[in-house]
């Protein structure tokens, strides 16, 4: 087996028990260091001429944190049909975190810098950080990513069903809202109006600056031209954005996206509705927010386009708002 292939996400399927090992890009990483632990080790050796006692010290440090990723690279989540849990084994043996499968809400798609992964979200915390149970994808059309969700997804999902996948109660009737302005019988998802405002402003101040009494001076005109361009197209972006609208308007059961230059207007009936999707985003493994789509169907076409409704942080906040939005398409 190439390390190239344990990179990729592993998996058995059993009677009864699915196991994903997500963590194979450790086995690379590994593997790239012991070549410049390697190279470290033989010019500690030429230049230092330390003592046996220090080399050998040196060298076992070296080999215990190769070690401790390619041991890492054996760590998998465990599903366990006939127990009824979710178990996390670091390096494959030491169990660090069992969940039954009661409290699980299933598996999403997260998206991350230049790719996306597959992570196991609770009902406590469905839109949270979840448990990694795949390695990163870069492709959409990657055979391997639609080889998991085809054959392993569905399996691990069989099992939630059976121990009672469903949320317990009935949501609670939404008698005010949080994310929408209401007017009659229209609801306008509210924005940051004034925040994207102030920034389009600074971004416009400085683009001007720079074009009236530049602080760049040292640059050339063509470089200093585009940081002009660029500014202004930034600033005048946020501005757009910020007297952009998305309305569900119930009286004509549509949803109404409409822009101040006619950009990337959209008028969708409720009955084309596709479902919801949460995208979470992370930044250099930072988590930035989770975005909100809504999928709806093309008229007279069997494909989907998807709208992008809002961008919220935290699952409370994020569940919030699809209760709102369902409770509007449903009134």
């Amino acid at each position: 087996m190439s390390l190239k292939s344990l990179s990729k996400t592993r998996w058995t399927i059993d009677a009864n028990r699915v196991a994903v090992y997500p963590y194979g890009i450790s086995y690379i990483l590994g593997t790239v260091l012991a070549f410049i632990f390697a190279g470290i080790m033989l010019l500690y050796m030429k230049y230092e001429n330390g003592s046996l006692a220090g080399s050998i010290l040196f060298l076992v440090f070296l080999v215990v944190i190769l070690l401790l990723f390619f041991w890492h690279g054996n760590t998998y989540v465990e599903f366990d049909g006939s127990r009824g849990t979710m178990q996390k084994k670091l390096f494959g043996f030491i169990p660090v975190k069992t969940v039954p499968m009661s409290e699980l809400f299933g598996i999403n798609v997260v998206t991350t810098t230049g790719g996306y992964n597959y992570r196991m979200f609770s009902k406590k915390d469905r839109y949270g950080k979840g448990v990694l149970v795949s390695s990163g994808y870069s492709k959409k059309t990657d055979t391997h990513a639609q080889a998991f969700v085809e054959q392993v997804v569905p399996v691990i999902h069989g099992y939630l069903d059976q121990y009672g996948n469903a949320v317990d109660g009935a949501p609670e009737p939404i008698t005010s809202y949080e994310y929408y302005t209401s007017i009659g019988g229209s609801y306008t998802i509210k924005n940051r109006k004034i925040g994207l405002i102030v920034f389009g402003i600074l971004f416009l101040a400085f683009g001007l600056h720079e074009w009236v009494d530049p602080w760049m001076k040292d640059v050339s005109t063509l470089q200093k031209v585009l940081v002009i361009v660029v500014c202004v197209a930034i600033g005048l972006g946020f501005i757009h954005a910020a007297f952009s609208h998305i309305v569900f308007d119930t009286a004509t059961q549509t949803l109404k996206r409409t822009s101040p230059l006619g950009l990337g207007n959209k008028s969708i009936l409720f009955t084309d509705f596709a479902g919801f999707q949460t995208i979470r985003k992370s930044t250099n493994s930072v988590y930035t927010g989770t975005e909100i789509h809504m999928y709806y169907r093309l008229p007279n076409s069997q494909q989907q386009a998807t709208i992008m409704l809002q961008m919220l942080k935290s699952s409370k906040q994020i569940e919030r708002f699809l209760e709102e939005t369902k409770s509007i398409m449903n009134s």
